[in-house]
């Protein structure tokens, strides 16, 4: 409807820093009992409701597969408390880990979900956030006997967009806009970095990996953080697509591994692996 305000996604987790990585947090109360969103939480009919196919079912010392639209996600079942607690691994098809837990706490309203993913680093922080965000929505509404509904590509990057900003943590997943002769790969990536340091690292790192001749590189800094944008016009098939992606994203990998000091190198299955990643996106 034009004239129609429509308010920006607002995010409902937290992420806290902590010595030795990060943390993501959601407290969702609940008007149920807790035995009821144990039962939407484990039941393996119902897990596929709101989060993905699960085999098999969560068992204790036991390893999982989970089927969701993003990809396969694997682990072990490292803690089953009955209408408590479930603790697992989580390790994506990137081979990123992280360990993942659910606390069911009984409420005055009747239940509370407490929510919380441990990684090491953060890479898709901002991402995961806006993603887990969805997926406890979808877990509410499957609680209330409701068909969940699907965010807009849109709505998770703006999402994505206010965690980063309200957290301080740098976006991660390259972007294709537009469509047709129009389209490009987008990123946006943030380093504590001055200007021409982060200049000079992404220049390397384009050159080392075979990508950036074609691309439009804008940054601004504030001589402590640089912000870092990259776009380039899509002109190959899916395949060539989801390639341009993963070159650009292992250069702005290397780009940060080299401003921290180390020694970034190609890495022919990490790349391989992006390209499986970004290729159903595009």
């Amino acid at each position: 409807m034009p004239g129609q305000i429509t308010s920006a996604p607002v995010p409902e987790g937290r992420i806290e820093r902590l010595t030795d990585g990060y943390a993501l947090v959601f407290d969702r109360r609940l008007d149920y009992p807790t035995a009821h969103i144990w039962d939407i939480l484990t039941n393996p009919e119902k897990v596929p409701l709101w989060l993905g196919r699960l085999e098999p079912a969560w068992q204790l010392g036991k390893e999982y597969t989970l089927e969701m639209d993003g990809g396969t996600s694997i682990g072990t079942v490292l803690q089953l408390e009955p209408r408590s607690s479930l603790q697992i691994s989580w390790e994506d098809q990137l081979g990123s880990e992280s360990v993942l837990e659910w606390q069911v706490l009984s409420s005055i309203e009747g239940a509370q979900l407490r929510f919380r993913s441990r990684t090491d680093t953060a890479d898709f922080l901002a991402e995961g956030s806006a993603g887990w965000q969805g997926i406890l929505a979808a877990f509410a509404s499957v609680a209330a006997g409701q068909k969940p509904a699907r965010d807009s590509m849109e709505t998770w990057v703006a999402l994505r967009d206010a965690y980063a900003e309200d957290f301080d943590v740098s976006p991660t997943m390259g972007l294709v806009t537009g469509s047709g002769p129009g389209a490009q790969v987008v990123f946006d990536r943030w380093y504590r970095a001055p200007e021409e340091d982060v200049e000079a690292a992404v220049d390397a790192a384009g050159r080392r990996l075979g990508v950036g001749g074609e691309a439009e590189v804008q940054m601004t800094g504030d001589g402590e953080e640089t912000r870092v944008t990259v776009r380039q016009g899509v002109t190959g098939s899916r395949d060539g697509t989801a390639a341009l992606l993963a070159g650009w994203h292992m250069a702005l990998d290397s780009a940060r591994d080299q401003l921290d000091g180390g020694m970034p190198h190609p890495n022919l299955h990490r790349m391989a692996a992006l390209e499986r990643f970004y290729r159903p996106m595009v």
